[in-house]
């Protein structure tokens, strides 16, 4: 990418950018603010259940605000107070997350269309979710997964069509699995919301509607040029993907793939329900483009083959069409923008290899 662009677009920008981080700044003051409250409130509706049931614990600072035989009601008035200054932190946050949600779309759009002329991009646009849950890259999404789209681009390299999403969801994995467990559990089910929202939302510096994603991040796909009777999905070489698939029991006729290349199978693991496929799509100088592809994001990547296409996935904790926590005022920010972009735009070249 041309650097005399990019800074170009950083000077263009730089007033939009220091807004931004102004309006993120003040929603998160109002987000910590409303989730404090409600952490209040669901702390204190801990300390009740927990009263009635171990009556010989005794805690002075409520003596007040227990139920009396002239006082019936006198243990619902501190959850009623909290009640009703949730409501104003709730608009008030409502209102500063509004301001800054808008903003950070229109300059996100404003640097696309300067740094990429070329390409389609909109934001508001529907998720491909058929296209993700063909992908198999992700183990438990399926039907009922809500996904969300921040911005979706289109572009032409080497007459290849390539689609470029930034997308957030959350999966019913493990780990949410055992969550969901806890939250029919009288008691636990208090403390597993105090903690999975009230806390995570007061001590982050992300809001609130990227907190509880399991992924956030870039979903890419592109026509492969040839045809393809399975499907073979490379995945990041950790244990908890690895588990997940497994724990998931939708993939029982995928095999793993073991490969020569100790570089790639250090870095990736390979399942597919084809193995003579799989190694056929993932020749020698494939493997070595998958290998400088995740150097150049410099972050994991997941790919998979399957109907005739190759899609492509990349964790970004703060999205792709959204700007990083803290402040705004470095030309990094451009240049990251810029990268995950164009590298993504030129998968398409990868496929030369295959």
């Amino acid at each position: 990418m041309d650097s005399e662009l990019i800074k170009t677009v950083f000077k263009e920008v730089s007033t939009s950018l220091n807004e931004i981080y102004s309006k993120r700044k003040r929603t998160l003051f109002f987000q910590k603010i409303m989730w404090f409250i409600a952490g209040i409130y669901f702390l204190l509706m801990l300390l009740n259940l927990g009263l009635a049931y171990f009556p010989v614990v005794k805690l002075d600072f409520l003596n007040q605000f227990q139920a009396t035989v002239q006082n019936p009601y006198g243990n619902t008035y501190p959850i009623i107070i909290l009640v009703i200054l949730l409501y104003p932190a709730l608009f008030l946050f409502t209102n500063a997350f509004k301001k800054y949600a808008e903003k950070e779309q229109t300059t996100i759009t404003k640097m696309v269309k300067m740094l990429f002329p070329k390409v389609d991009f909109a934001q508001g646009m529907l998720a491909p979710v058929k296209e993700i849950e063909h992908s198999k890259i992700f183990a438990w999404v399926n039907k009922r997964t809500t996904i969300v789209s921040y911005g979706l681009l289109r572009g032409s390299v080497d007459d290849r069509i390539v689609h470029i999403a930034d997308i957030g969801f959350i999966q019913e994995n493990t780990a949410n699995k055992l969550t969901n467990g806890l939250m029919i559990v009288p008691g636990l089910n208090l403390l597993v919301i105090l903690w999975d929202y009230a806390l995570k939302n007061i001590y982050t510096n992300k809001t609130t509607d990227n907190v509880q994603y399991t992924f956030r991040g870039m979903f890419g796909w592109l026509q492969y040029p040839k045809k393809l009777h399975g499907h073979t999905v490379i995945l990041t070489n950790n244990q908890k993907l690895k588990l997940d698939r497994l724990a998931s029991f939708s993939f029982k006729e995928e095999q793993k793939v073991l490969l020569e290349d100790v570089r790639f199978t250090n870095k990736f693991v390979v399942y597919s329900t084809d193995q003579v496929e799989a190694r056929y799509i993932l020749s020698t100088a494939l493997m070595e483009r998958i290998l400088a592809l995740e150097e150049k994001f410099n972050r994991a990547i997941l790919l998979s083959f399957h109907n005739e296409k190759m899609y492509l996935a990349v964790e970004n904790t703060h999205g792709l069409f959204s700007f990083p926590s803290g402040k705004l005022d470095d030309i990094a920010i451009i240049e990251e923008l810029a990268n995950d972009i164009e590298t993504a735009l030129k998968t398409a070249e990868i496929l030369k290899a295959s």
